[in-house]
């Protein structure tokens, strides 16, 4: 029998990684099963009314079979509930998503069902975890309504297979903004397809970060619509009506709402324009107009405003950059890097104007500007073995130093020297680590004596953009989490990376998603990795290293390096 747990993590790895099969091995062809078809016409289904003489099991069956309904709807659902029940019961704060459903435990008039390797959604789409098996235990009561069989009770929630939550939800950003205001922030969702995908997402927004992305991100949305009035779209333009008053909203926030709304409403491949309004009255945007498009707000790119994906790497004492397409050469950016200090592990700002290093004893930050001529100097940082850097958009340089002690994560900040207590992290064994751009995702390997760990904790800043702590670092999911060694790690998009691993002549690469989703996009290549060069970007190639090779294993792209270059990374 297929396992359970492979079930739901393929139908939500699929999502979450946008890819289109699993395999063992071999390539991964990338297939878009997000937004572009969020909007596809879905087989129609009216699931069947309670059949005559149905027992207890069979109505149980019957209810969790009708909440498939395409479009989604709890109607058909309610049919067998009592008159009471029906008005009760209240799907819509939780969906479980499970791989298989056990046996019935029929104790009339009480009917238990076993949701295996199950996970669930939150009301906004986020998700929450797998579910204990305690939690995975679903108790219906039943009573007999003139002669048949209806549930008096039934827990309030969405309760459906990871085939049929595959086909009918689709993985999602909602978009918000990092407390100084300067950079969105993606925060992964799952949202039903089909017509109301757009009202389900201008929904899912308005209900703001939650209280556990307090200091993380923030919403320039009105506080009191938390639920639009409606919203519609026509001819390509979303109508979208929102409750409540703009209060002293000024033109710099009005500005950061619409970005909000383009950048999440854009998923939407029916919707090319916005027309707001609150309360039924036209709201005009600053720079936006009483329309506007979707493909506004490209200065808020969480990926920065000139994300390149242009590859850098050392070289005779330099620091060279190439396309990495067609053989084009490697051309010097900062020259007499090398040759005057000693230096590794380098990486180049989102910007690519500022590049950084870590000194061959690993004790010191070399930084410097990129030009032929640029000038160097050390960063305030002295260390015991520090890690390659890491930069976000704000310009901040992130480093972990490791001692006796275990790890210390800091931030250099021009002349400042900042340290950021992250628990889970701080005083553990970091092996690798990156910071996202947008400066509020902290991810890193912990390794272990029989297994690695990769964890993510979110950066908490005040208004002014200073980091002042992490929250506490989540496991992330692995499916080989009991004997799994990290080589390294990369970016894939802004919130997703993919992990290495050497498995003898083999190497193995596994997507994971930093919401905490199973992630189970998987392949392989038969060769022997070093690293992995990764871009949030989504037009940059994923290279693994594999002596002076840079092998793309999702199509088997090769692009031969001349034998003096190291250090190969992207800016960013």
């Amino acid at each position: 029998m297929r396992s359970a747990l492979a079930v739901v993590l393929t139908a939500v790895a699929l999502l979450a990684s946008a890819c289109s099969s699993v395999p063992d091995s071999g390539p991964v062809r990338p297939a878009d099963l997000a937004a572009p078809d969020a909007q596809q016409e879905l087989i129609p289904y009216n699931p069947g009314a309670p059949r005559a003489g149905a027992s207890p099991g069979e109505i149980v069956d019957g209810f969790l079979d009708a909440m498939k309904a395409t479009p989604m709807s709890t109607v058909y659902a309610r049919r067998y509930l009592t008159k009471e029940e029906a008005t009760r019961w209240a799907p819509a704060g939780r969906t479980l998503v499970y791989g298989e459903r056990g046996t019935h435990a029929v104790s009339s008039p009480q009917v238990s069902v076993e949701l295996e390797d199950a996970g669930w959604l939150d009301e906004r789409g986020v998700w929450r975890g797998a579910m204990s098996a305690s939690q995975a235990i679903l108790d219906f009561e039943l009573t007999r309504i003139k002669g048949e069989w209806r549930i008096s009770s039934a827990p309030n929630a969405l309760v459906v297979d990871a085939d049929w939550f595959l086909t009918h939800f689709a993985r999602s950003n909602l978009y918000y903004f990092e407390p100084t205001g300067h950079t969105l922030v993606p925060e992964p969702i799952f949202a039903p397809k089909g017509a109301s995908y757009a009202a389900t997402l201008v929904s899912s927004l308005l209900t703001g970060p939650g209280e556990d992305a307090q200091g993380v991100i923030r919403s320039a949305l009105p506080t009191a619509a938390n639920e639009p009035r409606s919203v519609e779209v026509r001819d390509g333009v979303a109508e979208v009506d929102l409750v409540g008053d703009l209060g002293d909203h000024g033109s710099e926030d009005l500005q950061l709402m619409g970005a909000q709304l383009a950048w999440t409403l854009r998923q939407d491949a029916s919707v090319e324009r916005i027309r707001l309004t609150i309360d039924g009255e036209p709201v005009v945007l600053p720079g936006y107009g009483d329309t506007f498009s979707v493909d506004n707000g490209g200065g808020y790119d969480p990926n920065g405003t000139s994300a390149r994906v242009d590859l850098y790497a050392l070289r005779g004492g330099s620091l060279v950059t190439s396309t990495g397409e067609g053989g084009d050469p490697w051309v010097p950016v900062l020259g007499g890097w090398a040759k005057s200090h000693g230096v590794t592990d380098v990486a180049v700002d989102a910007d690519a104007s500022t590049a950084a290093a870590v000194t061959a004893d690993r004790t010191g930050v070399v930084v410097g500007e990129l030009s032929s001529d640029g000038e160097l100097a050390k960063a305030p940082v002295t260390g015991t073995r520090l890690l390659r850097p890491s930069w976000d958009l704000a310009g901040r340089l992130w480093l972990v130093d490791k001692d006796s002690t275990g790890a210390r994560v800091m931030y250099v900040d021009g002349d400042r020297r900042v340290r950021v207590a992250i628990p889970g992290v701080t005083g553990e064994n970091v092996t690798r680590f990156l910071v996202s751009r947008d400066g509020t995702r902290f991810v890193a390997v912990i390794g272990g004596e029989s297994s690695d760990r990769i964890v993510v904790s979110r950066l908490q800043a005040s208004s002014k953009g200073e980091i002042t702590a992490g929250t506490s670092a989540v496991l992330l999911p692995h499916p080989d989490a009991a004997t799994m060694q990290v080589t390294d790690i990369a970016w894939t998009s802004p919130t997703t990376i993919v992990a290495v691993q050497q498995i003898s002549s083999t190497a193995l690469f596994q997507s994971v998603s930093l919401d905490g989703a199973p992630s189970g996009e998987r392949y392989t290549l038969s060769d022997r990795v070093t690293g992995v060069v990764g871009s949030p970007v989504a037009s940059a190639r994923l290279y693994a290293m594999s002596g002076w090779t840079l092998l793309d294993p999702l199509d088997r792209f090769d692009l031969e390096l001349p034998s003096d270059l190291s250090d190969i990374t992207y800016q960013g």
